[in-house]
Parts: structure tokens; sequence; C-alpha cells
């Protein structure tokens, strides 16, 4: 009689770019029975994503039975890869969201309302009197607020439109908040139903807002500029332009910097425009403030901590405040006004969180609506709607040597020189409550006002108070690496104020609150680096962006020398030098504000939480996949190891190739957009779960069906792609093998157990200094060999 078989239980693992997943059982097989029983499971959309980590639980579901022969365990793994390749099924909601390149961009509104909820719920307060106070409401004359209330109230064409808003308002507020969302939803179904996929594209963006909402916008505009146009006293002409103006917005705002590649396809209501001849301008960077508006007073701001939920208009205005926040990186809060039904309030966003004002009816409490519209039209300064304190606009000779729009920065730190933005910036985060890192190309200014010396690199970001600033770490490292970025000077950033009481600029005293003993606060924290870089994406050949990694990885391992571990490799800090002769390296690392010093590093949820991951590339979307499973498995604290900023390092050169590729006009029309969805697959995840979902497969790096990465690619750099993509492989077939062999019984010792330690053997390999290093100068010396194989491509169109 034949021996029985172990009983084997397969955990749910994804071996592939699909949804369904399949969990197997292997039962004690008799003489008389070889059956072989796979249950398939259904698919939970609502489920996160499978990680090594935690092997979630499998509900039962429909059972499919397969007649096989008896075979070996080691052949049973094989064929159970086999039928996973096969098993694909359509894509989720959640990964069309990510995909939706024509409508929504890489980050979809869908997606990053629900990262801005998570974010948003403990950072709110709601109710806070102060708001007025920082606009400034009491400076606005009572005589001309009386000269508003009358054009309101006594009759003509503005009394009308505040009447028919009032009818609206009611009308709408006989509707429970669900039915009004539901009604919304049904008109933007009807509005797809009558297009193509291609007309659809093409049509106004404005759409999407519901006819209950667009049939506000005529009235309200007409109020804003009936405010706003009254003259402020007797020696202006009647009629005089205010500062600004708000204009209702119908088309999709895009940034005007090409470092904002995937920008969210947002539209404000209303945008406050810096200038009256700006209404057809499409750029974030023109608008002061915003106003988002909803049909009725029912659609007011609310936290529900306890469901850990914001309302929809909020989740909305801070969307759009990363957004705006992100388009002008010298700005420091964000001013919008949220409209429901008549009622009416102010919302500031800065890097700690928002202060919302009191609610108030437009028409009952009259005189303080009045006082806010004009005031932000008419009386604040820059400074007091959120330009950053310590820098001003350069004159015009400054402005057209630079190419555009320019900026004075006073002292950095120790270093009292001045200097002069010379170019858009390099980077700018979207994250709206983390670090908000943006770094600037400067030169420095003479005392004749020009601009002298060699190119640095301006650093800005906002540190944590309880965190050693970036610039103390830079000064206590020990020698120097080319491959390191050549600090210069930083310090905390102060008001500009004529005396020797400087005021650090902090969330803090911009809100003009004392910090409390032990209270945590965010300080503007700016640093000059010599070293010149421009973005990896922007090499112009595989050699020379393979050469820069070579350079920054080198340093990493220098730094790692010396107990500091990096902690957030990205494509933001990692930089191809101007001049690699000069430098003496290909390629630099920078920011080390996340550096660790010290033999172990443990990585916090609220620190990950605090990195730029809200939108767009950031410390989750270059992060090890080791440690997104750890995360999104539920775990707090994470030990971070070497292996896993080497690994970033992986994901910041599959980025530089997509991205260098999309910002390039080459190819069809469908070849292009091919490769923006395959980039905003990989790099468009919005939250945590996103990104770890496309990072669980080693598809991510299969790209070569792609015809512009064939075309456009080097042999050697597809040769990385393909090693990485069999060690994911490895370490896939490795957990499996290591759970087949904990089932096992009677078997010892485990021939998965063997196959499985040598699996993670090498995979641990693959991400070692060694192993990443080689694979690189490999394929460098494969390009240096053989020039030809090299492909440069440097005809780039802003996108």
């Amino acid at each position: 009689m034949r021996p029985a078989r172990p009983f084997v239980c397969l955990p749910h693992f994804r071996l592939n770019t699909f949804s369904a997943s399949v969990r197997i059982s292997v039962f004690r097989e008799t003489h008389a029975s070889r059956d072989f029983k796979l249950v398939n499971e259904h698919r939970c959309s609502g489920s996160p994503p499978t990680s090594p980590v935690t092997p979630p639980h499998i509900p039962s579901g429909p059972e499919v039975y397969i007649r096989a022969p008896s075979v070996s365990l080691p052949a049973l793994v094989q064929k159970v890869q086999q039928i996973f390749e096969l098993r694909r099924a359509a894509p989720t909601i959640g990964m069309c969201e990510n995909l939706s390149a024509s409508r929504n961009g890489c980050y979809g509104a869908s997606a990053s309302h629900f990262t801005v909820q998570a974010e948003l719920v403990d950072k709110v307060q709601l109710n806070d009197d102060t708001v007025l106070r920082r606009l400034k409401i009491d400076s606005v004359s009572s005589n001309i607020v009386h000269l508003c209330q009358q054009k309101l109230e006594e009759g003509g064409a503005v009394y009308r439109q505040v009447k028919a808003l009032q009818n609206m308002a009611r009308r709408a507020d006989r509707m429970t908040v669900a039915q009004l969302e539901r009604e919304a939803e049904e008109e933007q179904h009807d509005y797809d139903d009558e297009f193509s996929d291609s007309e659809t594209a093409q049509a106004p963006p404005n759409v999407k807002k519901s006819r209950r909402e667009r049939n506000m916008y005529e009235p309200l505009e007409e109020i804003f500029d009936a405010i706003s146009s009254i003259p402020t006293g007797p020696d202006e002409v009647a009629g005089s332009r205010p500062k600004r103006c708000f204009r209702n917005q119908t088309e999709v705002l895009i940034p005007d910097q090409e470092h904002t590649l995937g920008y969210p396809r947002f539209i404000p209501d209303f945008s406050l425009l810096e200038d009256h001849s700006l209404p057809s301008s499409k750029f974030w960077s023109d608008r002061a403030g915003f106003i988002e508006v909803k049909a009725s007073s029912q659609q007011r701001p609310e936290v529900d901590v306890k469901k850990r939920e914001v309302s929809q208009i909020l989740a909305q205005v801070a969307n759009y405040a990363s957004v705006h926040l992100s388009a002008r990186p010298f700005s420091v809060f964000s001013v919008s006004i949220m409209i429901f039904g008549c009622d009416f309030c102010i919302a500031i966003f800065d890097r700690g969180g928002a202060q919302v004002s009191p609610i108030y009816n437009m028409f009952n409490n009259s005189d303080t609506f009045i006082r806010v519209i004009r005031s932000v039209t008419r009386i604040l300064s820059d400074a007091e709607l959120g330009l950053d304190p310590s820098v001003s606009l350069a004159p015009p000779p400054l402005s057209s040597s630079s190419g555009g729009p320019a900026w004075i920065v006073g002292a950095v730190g120790s270093d009292k020189r001045r200097w002069c933005t010379i170019g858009p910036a390099i980077w700018s985060s979207f994250c709206l409550f983390g670090r908000a890192t943006a770094v600037w190309p400067v030169r420095e200014i003479n005392k004749h006002d020009e601009l002298v010396g060699d190119d640095m690199i301006l650093k800005s970001t906002w540190r944590s108070s309880d965190r050693n600033s970036e610039s103390f770490i830079y000064q206590n490292i020990q020698g120097s690496h080319p491959g390191l970025a050549k600090f210069i000077a930083g310090g905390d950033v102060v008001f500009p104020f004529h005396n020797d009481n400087q005021e650090t600029i902090t969330v803090h005293s911009l809100r003009g609150v004392p910090v409390s003993r032990g209270e945590r606060t965010k300080v503007l924290h700016r640093l000059l680096i010599e070293s010149v870089g421009k973005p990896v994406w922007e090499y112009q050949t595989d050699r020379e962006l393979l050469e820069g990694l070579i350079g920054a990885l080198k340093a990493h391992r220098f730094l790692s020398e010396q107990n500091i571990l990096h902690r957030d490799v990205s494509a933001g800090n990692v930089l191809l030098a101007l001049d690699p002769e000069k430098q003496g390296t290909a390629g630099f690392l920078t920011d080390l504000e996340y550096a660790h010093m010290g033999a172990v590093v443990t990585r916090t949820r609220q620190e990950t939480v605090e990195a730029p991951t809200a939108y767009g590339p950031g410390t989750l979307q270059f992060m090890s996949r080791r440690l997104l499973a750890a995360l999104i498995s539920g775990q707090h604290s994470v030990t971070t190891t070497i292996h896993d900023d080497v690994e970033s390092f992986l994901w910041v050169l599959l980025y530089a190739v997509l991205r260098r590729l999309v910002m390039v006009r080459v190819g069809s029309p469908e070849e292009r957009e091919r490769l923006k969805t395959a980039f905003c697959k990989a790099f468009g995840g919005m939250s945590l779960r996103k990104i770890h979902e496309s990072r669980a497969y080693h598809d991510t790096l299969n790209i070569w069906a792609l015809p512009l990465v064939k075309r456009f690619t080097s042999g050697p750099m597809q040769l990385i792609f393909q090693k990485y993509m069999k060690s994911f492989h490895a370490q896939q077939m490795s957990d499996i093998q290591q759970y087949v062999s904990s089932k096992m019984r009677g078997a010892s010792p485990s021939p998965f157990l063997e196959m499985s330690r040598k699996s993670k053997k090498l995979v641990a390999e693959d991400f070692s200094y060694d192993g990443m290093l080689g694979t690189l100068e490999r394929s460098v010396k494969l390009l240096k060999d053989s020039p030809e194989l090299d492909i440069k491509l440097t005809s780039r169109e802003r996108r």
C-alpha cells in the first residue's frame, strides 16, 4: 500500500498582476484517490493586499477540482505557479483609478480623497476664531461694509442674484446629503453615456460639478465683484480694480513646472487670481486662493473622529491646498473659502493641519462675509495670504534672466549672503502635512543686485521640532565623499524683523499661538548645498544614469560605514551631476533629514506618515517591498536595514527610465499613452495600500512589452530589470516554500526549507551593496565596451 502523502496548505500569494488568487490544499493522497482540491478565493475589493508578514485570512469560496496524477511537491509548487499565471482577472476599481491618465492624471481624485481623509482627521481645528483675526477683517472700514450691504439688500441686479442664491439653497436644503451626492453621480453617469471614450476625454472637466453647484456660479461671481469693486476711499476712482478677483474655474488647473508630472486633475469652483488679466490662466501658481461650493448648508465641513472621516468639502479643499502649496513652493499656508448653500467658512491649511473658522451665513451675517471678501481681494499682502515672509519677488532684470519668476532669499543659517532662484524648482513635494521639501537652483546676488558666482542648490523643508535638523546631520559626518552633496550652510528660517529678537518660522508662530511645553511643531528649515545636479529623469544616455546611481550608492555606503542610514532614498534626492569631472562623481545623494545616526534604525508609522507620501513621489513610492508589507500588515515599528535602502535605488532607476520617456515626445499617441499608463500604474499610488499593490508583483519591473521602452532603452539597462524580476520571483517562491515546509509532517529535513533558505540568501545578496553595485557596474561596462548599444535621447518637450 502506498504511503499517504503529507497535507500541505499554500498561503494566499499573488504571483502576477491579477485580482483573484488561489489557495491550494493537497490532501493526504491514498492509492484510491488522487484528487487535488483548489479553492478559488472570491476577490474582496475592500481588503488590503497580501503581504509575507501576515498572510490574511482566506474566506471559503466555490471549489474547483483538478484530476492529477501523483507528483512530487517541488513539481507541485511549479504547477501552482503556472495556475496562478493563467488565472488572470480584470483590474479592480482601485487599479482603474490609478490608470485613468486621460481623465484624472496619474493620481486620481478619488484615491487622494481617501488619503487626505486619513491624514486630516486629527489635524483640523473647527470653529477657530483666530482665522478671522489672521485675515485682518477688522481692517475693513465700517463705511465700506455699509456700502456693500446696500448693494446686497436694496434692490437692483445684485439683490436679485442674492434672492436667486437663497432660493437655490432652500431647494437644496430639502434634500439629504446622500440624496444630493447621488443626484450629482447620476448627472455624471448621464453625461458619460452621451459621449464615446475619446469625446469624454476632451469634454469640459467642469461637468463633474453638479448642476446645482454650477447654477450658483453666476450669482456668486456677481456678488463677489460687487463687494470687491467699491472704492476703498474718496481718493480712489470709482470702479477701480482691486488687487485680486474671484473667477469661476472652468478648466483643470495644471502645473507650470517640469517637476510636477502627474498633477491631480482638480478643479476649484472659484480661483482667487493675482491679476485681472489671468482668467484664462490654468496654472496653479497664478492662484492666491480658491473657493469650493456646495449646494446645501448640510454639506458643511465636519470631522467624524470615530469613523476616521471628514466631510467631502473638507477633503476637497485639503486636496486643493496640497497642490496649491506644491505649485507655489515658497508659500507657507493656503487660504480657502467654503460655501455651502448660503453658509460659509474659511480654512487655512499649513504644514501642521487646518484651522477652520466658525460657520456664518452670507446674508444674515453679511458684515463678516463682506469683510472676508474685501480683505482677501484688497487688503491682505502676499505674505498675509501665505507667501513665505523670508523671501521676496526678484525685480524684472533678475526675473527675465532666469526665464520666469525669480525669488530672492536672505541669509541661510550663518551664511548672510542673498540668493536668487534661477529657474523652476527642481523638486516640490505634493505632501500637505509632511516635510514639503522644495529644491531650487540658486546663485548669489551681490550688493549691486547682480548674479555672481557658481550655481548652488537651496533646499527648504519643514522639520519636526523634536528631530535633529538636516544641517546637524551634515555637520556630524566625518570626512567627505564626492557622491554626497557638499553642505555649505543651513539653519532654521526666521521672520525678517529688523532687530536681534528674530522669531523662527514655525506652524505655531504663523498661527500666532505659543508652543506648549513638550509640544511638537513644524519648523521651516533651509540649507545651502554646493553640489549642483539635475533630476535623474533628465539623463541623456543610460550610461549617464547608471553611473549617477553608482555614485549615489557609494555615498550611501560611505554613510553606513559611519552608522548613518539614509532611510529616504527617492527620485527627489538622487541627482545627476552637471559637471561630473569637476564634481568627481556622475551623481550624488542628498536629503539627510530622515537619516538615523546609530547602529539600530527603527522606522515608526508616524515617521512614515510625516514623510512626503500624499501625492506623487516620496518615501512610500520608493520604499522597499519588505517595509511596505510590514506597514500594510499593521506593524507600528519596523526596523530599517541597508537592504531596504538599496532596494529603493532600484525603484529610483525604474522611475527615472519611465519618466524620461514620458517626458519625451516620441512614438505614436497610442504608444505614449501606454507608457504613461505604465508609469502611473507603477508610481501613481496615492495611499500605502495602492503603493503596496503596485510593488507586490515582479511584473512591475516588466516594462519591455512597451514599444517605447524597447526602442529607447539599451539592452544592458534591460538586463538590470530582468535580473531583479527574477530576484522578486525567487522571493515569492521562497515564501511559498517556507510556508509549505512549515506545514509538512514527517519530513525532516524539509527540502522546501532548504530551497527557501537558498532563495532568501540570493535575494539578500541582490540588495547588498556588492550585489547592486556589481549589477550596475556590469551594465556600465557593457555600455563602455559597446557604445553603440547606448541610446541618446535629448529632445524633450514640456508635458
